[in-house]
């Protein structure tokens, strides 16, 4: 069993390098964020991203993503910080209805341009056109 563990690639595996870049990234963002305070996950600002202008059920907004427990959690924690409301849907009563808040608005814009500056370092970084490259190949693997 040695012998065949020698022989092998010392690089860490792919899994690893994204999750050493997501979490790189996500210390970036929270260090020049003015979100910082209210959105402490990346799973918040993710979150804030799914929700569309006229609400989803906490099932859409798992979808592809994350367990339906995890996004109740999220969505919980995010109601105590102001950023959600939930209110019960017209068209099922037994189903609820997520909603950003006004701050919830504003504190996605926030993000958004973050992101966007962000984004705008790590070009400058690498280059612009090997940046593109990057986004492009990573959008197509994260595509079904």
């Amino acid at each position: 069993m040695v012998d065949q563990l020698s022989g092998l690639d010392s690089t860490p595996h792919l899994l690893a390098t994204l999750t050493l870049a997501e979490r790189r990234i996500g210390e970036a963002i929270a260090a020049r964020s003015q979100s910082g305070d209210v959105v402490t996950r990346g799973s918040h600002a993710r979150l804030l991203h799914l929700v569309p202008p006229e609400g989803a059920r906490q099932s859409e907004l798992a979808e592809g993503w994350i367990s339906k427990q995890a996004v109740g959690k999220r969505v919980q924690e995010m109601v105590a910080a102001g950023l959600l409301a939930v209110e019960p849907d017209p068209d099922d009563g037994r189903a609820t209805i997520v909603r950003r808040t006004t701050e919830g608005d504003r504190i996605l814009v926030l993000i958004t341009q973050e992101m966007a500056e962000f984004e705008a370092e790590l070009a400058a970084r690498v280059g612009a056109r090997r940046y593109r490259t990057f986004r492009a190949v990573l959008d197509e693997l994260a595509t079904p």
